[in-house]
């Protein structure tokens, strides 16, 4: 995919001057016709490469995107199970041929179905340009999809994405759980914990396996965003005790008997409105969680030669609460050093945090850039009274702080809900279930 990170942002650039020249011979000839040109693009929304088409090719973006979005949770819920262990193809042919094509529908889709103002797609270019950059030097496709996606995702209803993305995202699943079911994938393999045994599912582990049906879960949520049920709140409690049971998947299943916990409360108080308090408390909460992440193991002391011997003892219950993230952080603090534009990590120590994760795998400016986005998303969603999507960043928030998944598009689809901020759009424009007012 360098490649493909390469030539979309040379096409941007080439929009960029296609946008100049077409944007000057439309002004008429006068006194300050290069500068009313330039506030011309600069504010009003246009289409790249000439307006040629206008409708059609908006409408083929929607669709364009949907399409992504399925490729793109096909090949991660199935391709990246244990499936690929059973059949060369999968991994060989299937993968690459869902990748590419995802990421063609996305490119396709914003240079050629987007509207921008130059202000706009400067800021998220720029963006983007960072995310390009720190790609290279991570070399995580993970990141490079989850960035392009949120670029394609601008003035969008996201109905039918969703509703894609959670219809192929299940049947993936229960495919990959039924081939493992009846021994043809990963048989009869489990994890243990504590002589606790956790079902994989055919995924090879039981994180992955939570994190994917979370990732669903924030979907069907997002999806039920304008009314909400008590049968809503029911389903995800079932769901959060399942992976508390199956895959003694912690993280996966607290959060979503959070998330259920937080649609009852939306059922309950369905007339009433966010607190005004909300749009400043919530996005508080991300620099408070990154400040625990990065200073609460300083305080650590290593007692003994194993991974879990750390005192003081008080930190040390905290540790193990966490199933010992405070420790690998402490870890990676002697392991890495912080690079500005990010780095390779090596297998250990693993970082369950993203706080941590993005601070050494995508570096500091990536990792305050993030920081800013989900505290203007929560203060965005908050003003805007979608109280669902602001409980659905919450939770991920929450998610993000036991592991590092957060950065895969499959298991974090709010994250569509930052391309507002990304664009620095107004809040009524940012996407939503139905299409955002032009």
């Amino acid at each position: 995919m360098f490649e493909f990170a390469n030539g979309l942002l040379l096409a941007l650039f080439a929009a960029a001057a296609v946008d100049a020249v077409l944007g000057f011979r439309a002004v008429p000839a006068g006194p300050g016709r290069l500068r009313r040109a330039f506030l011309s693009l600069w504010r009003q929304d246009h289409l790249l490469f000439g307006s040629w088409c206008a409708g059609r090719r908006i409408a083929v973006g929607s669709w364009l995107f949907t399409l992504g979005l399925v490729c793109y949770e096909i090949s991660v819920t199935f391709c990246n199970s244990m499936a690929r262990e059973n059949w060369a193809w999968v991994d060989g042919v299937l993968s690459p041929v869902l990748d590419w094509t995802a990421f063609l529908c996305f490119g396709a889709k914003i240079l050629l179905g987007t509207r921008y103002t130059w202000r706009s797609m400067g800021v998220a270019g720029c963006l983007y340009f960072i995310a390009r950059w720190t790609y290279f030097n991570s070399q995580n496709i993970w990141w490079i999809g989850i960035a392009v996606a949120v670029l394609a995702a601008k003035d969008l209803p996201l109905r039918r994405p969703l509703r894609a993305f959670l219809v192929s995202g299940l049947l993936s699943v229960c495919l990959v759980a039924g081939l493992h079911f009846a021994g043809i994938v990963a048989p009869d393999m489990v994890s243990e914990r504590s002589g606790l045994l956790r079902g994989t599912y055919g995924y090879g582990h039981p994180n992955t396996f939570g994190g994917l049906v979370f990732g669903l879960v924030l979907a069907y949520a997002l999806l039920r965003a304008r009314r909400v049920r008590w049968g809503d709140a029911a389903l995800l409690a079932a769901v959060g005790i399942f992976l508390m049971v199956g895959p003694a998947s912690r993280t996966a299943a607290l959060c979503t008997l959070l998330l259920a916990l937080l649609l009852a409360l939306c059922r309950l108080r369905q007339n009433r409105l966010l607190p005004r308090f909300a749009r400043w408390s919530a996005p508080a909460l991300v620099p408070v969680m990154a400040a625990v992440s990065y200073l609460l193991p300083l305080r650590l002391v290593k007692i003994g030669p194993w991974n879990s011997d750390f005192g003081p003892a008080w930190l040390a219950k905290i540790d193990a609460l966490l199933t010992y993230r405070l420790s690998l952080i402490w870890t990676a603090y002697r392991h890495y050093d912080i690079k500005i534009a990010g780095q390779v990590l090596n297998d250990w120590p693993p970082l369950d945090n993203s706080f941590a994760f993005a601070l050494y795998q995508f570096g500091p400016v990536v990792a305050i850039l993030l920081g800013i986005l989900v505290m203007a998303a929560l203060w965005g969603m908050a003003r805007q009274h979608r109280r669902v999507e602001f409980f659905c960043l919450l939770t991920m928030l929450v998610y993000a702080f036991m592991e590092m998944q957060s950065f895969h598009l499959t298991t974090n689809p709010v994250a569509l809900l930052l391309c507002g901020a990304v664009y620095c759009l107004p809040p009524e424009r940012w996407p939503g279930l139905d299409a955002p007012e032009p």
